[in-house]
This record gives C-alpha cells, sequence and structure tokens, in this order.
C-alpha cells in the first residue's frame, strides 16, 4: 500500500521522499487508527471519511521508497504524520462568529500576553505556553456552554448560548493565544532603553515599535502562504501536537481497538501523561532539584575538583559528556521544537553538528588556549575583558551612546568564549546554505508557484479548506503590509532613534528576502536559521559604532521574518481544523525583577556594534567569516553527492542548513542538552519503527500531554511557592 506526495527534488527532506522507515508503515496501514474512525461529540464527525473510502485511492508502486503521483487526487495527506492526528472531514456549518468566540479570545491573549511580557523582565524568566492555554481553555469554554440559552428581544442576533464549544471555536482562542503569547522583543529594546541607556522615550514611540515589529511579518506572511502553507510537503511539524490535543480533548468516543496491545482512548491516556507530568515535574524542579542535572561522574570530590573532568563531563558550563536527567525541561531547552514532533533527520543532523564541533573540534582548540579560550569558560554566553571578568559596555560609551573607541583602547579588546564563536561561525554558514539548499532543491517550485499559486495541486486539507470557505484575497496582506511598513517609517523617523530610513528599509529587505526559504526551512524541519547574529553583523558594518541603530536593524530584520513564520504556521494549524481564513532593572531588584532580557540585549548591541575590530581581515576572529563560503560550499557538495547516489538512505537524510543551525542554542543550551534530546528522539524513532500503529495514535497526545503537564506544572510552582 502506498501514498505518494506531490512532484519534489528535495530528497534531503523527510518529509519529501519517504525512507526506509515508512515502509514499515505501509504494511500495517489498516491497523492505524486514523481519526476517520473516531465519532465526534459535535457534528463536526458527520463529514468524516471513513478507512474504506480512503482505501480507494490507494496505489501501488515498486517497493523503492520513492514516492509517486499526483497530490491532488488523493483522498488523505501523502504524510504518515499528517494522516495520523488530522481529520478529513469537515463541517463548514459550525459558527464561529459569535461573542463567546470574541470574548474568549480576547481574554485569553490579554492575560497570557501580559503575564509572560511581565515576568520576561524577571530571572528566571516565566513564559506560560500556548499548550497551557489551549488546556485551560477546554474546560473554560464547556462552562460557557452550559448558559442557558437567552436570546435579547432588542439585539435577535445575540445568544447567550450559542451552541456547543466545537473544536474549531476552541483552535480559533488557542491560534490567538499562540501569535500573541510569546513575548515582544521590542519590550526588551524599550528595556535597554530606558533601564541601561537612561534614555526618556515618548510613549507613542513605545506603542508603534512594538505595533510595527509585531505586525510588519503578517503581511509578508500571507503574501507567501503559496510556498510556505498550501504545499502538503509544507507540514508545519509542532502543529501536528496542537491537533491531537484538541482531538483528545473534543472526541470522547473512539472506536476501540487494540494497538500493539494497547486499547486506551486517547484522551484517558493524554489525562495519565498530563497529571503524571505535572506531578512528577514538582521533583525536579521543586523537592530535589539535583535531577535535574544529575552528573555521576562528579560526585566524586576528586573529579569535581578537576577542571579538565569539570570541563568535559559539567553539565552548566561544561560540555556535558554521559548526559542524564530526569527533568523534561533539560530536553526541551536544547531545541526550539518539541522532540514529539521534530523528525529524526532533524535531531541525528543536529547530533552529528554537535559532536563535531562541540564535544571534537571546541575540546582540542580550548585545551590549546586558541584565541585565549582557557581563560574564559568553555560554554558561555557572556563577553570578556583582559581581566578575565565580564565586558563592562558602559566604560566605552559616549554621552550620546556611541562607542568612544579612545576608552575602548583605554579599557580592553572583547573577547569571547570560543563555544559562542562557533555558534557565530555555524550561524554565518547556515545563513548562506538555507538559500542555496532552497534554491537547488526548491527553486523551480518556487517559480512556478510564482505564476500560479495553486501548481502542484493541494492535498486534501488544502482542497476542502479552499472549497468551504473564501480565502482572504492577497490585497488584504498587501495593504497591511503598506500601512505598517509607513509606521515603520514613522517610528523611525518622527523619533529619536539615531536610525535612519535607509537602514530601515535594508533590514526589511533581509527579513522579506528569508521569509520563504526560512519557512519551508521550518514548514518540514521544525527548526529555522537565526538572523540575530546575521543581522547584527550587517548594522555593525553599516552604521559603526551605532549601539541604538543596532537595536533597531535587528528588531526589523530578524523579528519580522520571525513573526511571519510564527503567522505562517498559525496559517496552517488554521487548515488542519478547518478554521474559516475570514473568521478572525538592576541586579538586586526584589523578587528578581533583573530585566535580564534587556541587559542582554543591551550589552548586544554595543558589542556587535563594532565587528571590524573582531572580524575584520587582521583581527582575531576574522576566520570565522569564512563559514558563508562553507555554508556554500557545503550544501552544494552534498546536492551533486545526492544526485549521484539517490537511493542511499544515508546521504538522502543530509540536510546541510539544519546541520549548520542545529546547534544555534549553544550557549545557553549545552551539548548535555542536546545529547538528551536526541537520545529521547531515538527512543520515539525507534518505536515509530517497530510500533507504528502505537506511534500514530498516541505519540502527538503523548508530546501534548507531557509539555502542558510541565508548563502547568513550572507556572503553579513559580506562583505558589517561590514567587510569594
Amino acid at each position: 500500500m502506498r501514498y505518494f506526495t506531490s512532484n519534489n527534488d528535495d530528497t534531503s527532506s523527510n518529509y519529501s521522499v519517504i525512507t526506509v522507515e515508512d515502509k514499515y508503515l505501509n504494511k500495517i496501514e489498516e491497523k492505524i487508527i486514523l481519526h476517520t474512525n473516531i465519532t465526534s461529540d459535535t457534528d463536526e464527525s458527520k463529514c468524516n471519511v471513513s478507512n474504506a473510502e480512503k482505501e480507494t485511492q490507494d496505489k501501488s508502486t515498486e517497493d523503492t521508497g520513492t514516492w509517486i503521483g499526483d497530490v491532488s487526487t488523493m483522498k488523505n495527506s501523502p504524510y504518515p504524520d499528517v494522516r495520523a492526528v488530522v481529520p478529513v472531514g469537515d463541517d463548514p456549518t459550525i459558527k464561529l462568529n459569535h461573542w463567546r468566540t470574541w470574548f474568549l479570545t480576547t481574554i485569553f491573549v490579554v492575560l497570557f500576553a501580559g503575564v509572560n511580557q511581565f515576568f520576561s523582565l524577571r530571572y528566571p524568566s516565566l513564559t506560560i505556553n500556548f499548550l497551557v492555554a489551549q488546556v485551560i481553555c477546554f474546560p473554560v469554554g464547556k462552562l460557557f456552554a452550559l448558559l442557558p440559552d437567552w436570546k435579547c428581544t432588542r439585539c435577535p442576533f445575540f445568544d447567550l448560548n450559542p451552541g456547543p464549544f466545537t473544536k474549531k471555536e476552541h483552535a480559533v482562542v488557542t491560534i490567538a493565544a499562540a501569535l500573541t503569547s510569546s513575548t515582544a522583543y521590542a519590550m526588551y529594546i524599550i528595556n535597554a532603553q530606558t533601564s541601561f541607556y537612561k534614555m526618556d522615550v515618548n510613549a507613542g514611540y513605545q506603542l508603534l515599535l512594538v505595533w510595527t515589529s509585531q505586525i510588519l511579518g503578517y503581511g509578508a506572511a500571507g503574501l507567501t502562504r503559496r510556498w510556505t502553507v498550501y504545499p502538503a510537503s509544507c507540514i508545519w511539524p509542532q502543529t501536528l501536537i496542537s491537533v491531537s490535543l484538541f482531538d483528545s480533548l473534543h472526541q470522547r468516543k473512539e472506536i476501540r481497538s487494540v494497538v500493539n496491545g494497547w486499547s486506551i482512548s486517547r484522551y484517558r491516556f493524554f489525562l495519565y501523561v498530563l497529571i503524571g507530568s505535572f506531578v512528577w515535574y514538582w521533583v525536579p524542579g521543586f523537592l530535589f532539584q539535583g535531577l535535574s542535572y544529575f552528573n555521576v561522574v562528579l560526585w566524586g570530590s576528586k573529579t569535581r575538583n578537576n577542571f579538565v573532568v569539570n570541563t568535559l563531563f559539567g553539565a552548566e558550563s561544561g560540555l556535558g559528556i554521559l548526559p542524564i536527567t530526569f527533568d523534561y525541561t533539560q530536553i526541551s531547552q536544547a531545541m526550539s521544537g518539541s522532540v514529539f514532533a521534530t523528525p529524526f533527520f532533524v535531531s541525528a543532523n543536529t547530533y552529528a553538528s554537535v559532536l563535531i564541533f562541540f564535544v571534537i573540534v571546541l575540546p582540542c582548540l580550548y585545551f590549546t588556549n586558541t584565541w585565549y579560550a582557557k581563560f574564559m569558560p568553555v560554554i558561555s554566553g557572556s563577553t570578556y575583558d583582559n581581566t578575565q571578568g565580564k565586558y563592562n559596555v558602559t566604560k566605552i560609551l559616549n554621552p550620546d551612546f556611541s562607542i568612544n573607541m579612545e576608552k575602548y583602547k583605554s579599557y580592553s579588546p572583547v573577547y569571547i568564549p570560543f563555544s559562542y564563536l562557533l555558534s557565530y561561525a555555524l550561524n554565518f554558514a547556515a545563513v548562506t546554505a538555507v538559500f542555496i539548499h532552497c534554491g537547488v532543491y526548491h527553486g523551480k517550485d518556487i517559480y512556478l508557484k510564482l505564476r500560479d499559486k495553486h501548481f502542484g495541486g493541494s492535498d486534501i486539507h488544502m482542497r476542502t479548506y479552499l472549497q468551504n470557505y473564501k480565502d482572504c484575497p492577497d490585497w488584504w496582506y498587501g495593504l497591511l503590509q503598506v500601512i505598517t511598513i509607513a509606521l515603520g517609517f514613522v517610528t523611525v523617523c518622527a523619533f529619536s532613534t539615531h536610525f535612519p530610513a535607509w537602514a530601515y528599509v535594508i533590514a526589511l529587505i533581509v527579513a522579506f528576502v528569508n521569509i520563504v526559504p526560512q519557512g519551508i526551512l521550518e514548514a518540514m524541519t521544525n527548526q529555522h536559521v537565526g538572523l540575530n547574529i546575521i543581522t547584527e553583523l550587517i548594522c555593525g558594518y553599516m552604521l559603526p559604532l551605532r549601539p541604538m541603530a543596532n537595536l533597531l536593524f535587528k528588531l526589523y530584520g530578524f523579528i519580522v521574518m520571525r513573526q511571519g513564520l510564527n503567522l505562517s504556521r498559525d496559517l496552517k494549524l488554521a487548515v488542519y481544523m478547518k478554521v474559516p481564513p475570514h473568521g478572525f532593572c538592576t541586579t538586586d531588584q526584589k523578587d528578581g525583577f533583573t530585566c535580564s532580557n534587556g541587559r542582554t540585549v543591551f550589552n548586544a548591541s554595543i558589542i556587535w556594534s563594532m565587528p571590524k575590530f573582531l572580524f575584520s581581515p587582521g583581527r582575531i576572529y576574522n576566520p570565522l567569516l569564512w563559514f558563508f563560503l562553507i555554508g556554500v560550499v557545503v550544501t552544494l557538495l552534498v546536492y551533486v553527492i545526492q544526485r549521484k547516489y539517490p537511493k542511499n538512505e544515508f546521504l538522502k537524510h543530509i540536510h546541510t542548513p539544519i546541520f549548520f543551525t542545529g546547534p544555534g542554542g549553544i550557549p545557553p543550551s549545552t551539548p548535555y542538552n542536546y545529547s538528551l534530546f536526541f537520545a529521547m528522539s531515538f527512543i520515539l524513532f525507534t518505536i515509530k519503527r517497530y510500533w507504528p500503529s502505537w506511534f500514530s495514535r498516541y505519540n502527538f497526545v503523548m508530546g501534548a500531554g507531557v509539555e502542558a503537564g510541565v508548563a502547568i506544572s513550572v507556572v503553579v510552582i513559580f506562583l505558589c511557592v517561590q514567587y510569594p
């Protein structure tokens, strides 16, 4: 039995070409319990397609591991993970535009955005994951559905109880919370300006800076959705956890069948995992925090006081070899996406890079004291002066917040730990690799979709979505783009920002040029290449010794793209859920409100406003710039080799952008975290390979339960035990 994808030349993507692990899925596909077998407690199930109907469109091919055919003729997704969790059917009669949806959306957006922004000033900061909003919203919505069915005679369109609380309504609230609950990076800049630069910033400037930086990417996301949302290959794996959680909460009644000896419903399984995760996190998170870094090697007094052993096996600021933990947050800290949604080939590419650069290369360079590395910690996110102290950037500032070179020369050069330097180098390579990769693997499709946004056909979910609902026209997004760009000009020109308008234009070009290749990368791999370093480097050369300009260039060059990708992700979630597109400080401060993020932004703005003293020819860190060329050469070399040996299973999973950008979390993460992430990913890969039916039914539900349980536990511990 076979499913097949649209014509796609990317043989390095686990989702574009079906690999040997998916052959096991095909052999026992009849046993996989899809959502089409589930009876919903709402009317949404009446349009679902049965397994028998689904199997009529299956096509047999030779067992070569390659999938062929036209995705637009299929009655289900060509991708096993999507088939396992995303329902095929839809009920377009469900109403969403009523007072309850708007009320819940407003409450959850204001609550979660406000709490996350407030506690971002604290160290350690508290971030409430949107999965918490998704879980809490369910009982709240069900309570609202118990209200009496009263109508207002003076307002016939108002109904106190619009009906059952449906998955779609739940999805609308969750999407809004997910898109807005993350902290606004612009607030870190305002924090740096007021708390560290001691500037008196206008309230209008603050509002415009936040609005423009948060919304500028939305127009670009809408205009590029033909490349990042419409294709079936753009899965956006992180959304599958949310989809699985929606179904687990709303679809209580399932056809009970035994899957690898398990017959428990997904709803009950989710509750057990959620409760277990919540209760267990109290142990490593509060009661016995030693379980978080369970470092047996350093228990002895001799090893604990040995510099080399601490460097190699230390978990917090060492390389973390032989990692053991009982704390899920140590696993999730490694990469931006959930381990339950991250394809194994992504974890493998990332860990290969960590082993090569941070476990082999880094110790060799560190212990030979290359670039004075031994005078600094092996893993550190700080910069240092020539006395081994933290670099005090205030010593080199003029009153107008520019850098005084005489003060810089009399104080100290900047010294950067080798872990930070390797992170910079890999980011340089990743920035060029993602463009070359996108061009050679997806260039033809990008060009053809530019001429026809429906080129290549649509899968069943996109077809159903476009058949049942009218899509938003491109001019809506274009108008939003024009308005926000204009407001951005007002922000940088009407206030004393030290940021010229031409630099603002270049920053937007950087963001908009990156959104398509970065969107394709994240949609397939659950990872993206951060532009924070490259934007700081570009501005440092364009506007040297002007840290204020560096702050804003990074904001409009990187955060705008990041916000656009967030909207692209949520647009895909809306497609899966069939939601209509028209429907909608000081360090001794009490309680730890030290403005740590603002302090980091402040320090980075100073350091990266003078890159010519660090990376220019003749300077100490100039060799790192060769990684821009390395990213191009390695990507092209891998492409040529993959084309020469197209059936080699190992080669087809080499993904150079992921290889270079995967370890981007080091620092503050360490190889310890990445080793744990890879180990967990390997366990899940083994389950998927040998027990695919179990994996299809329970994996994403388990991920939702574990992450929601930990997130809720973190909030309860912080607010009820630690903060008071």
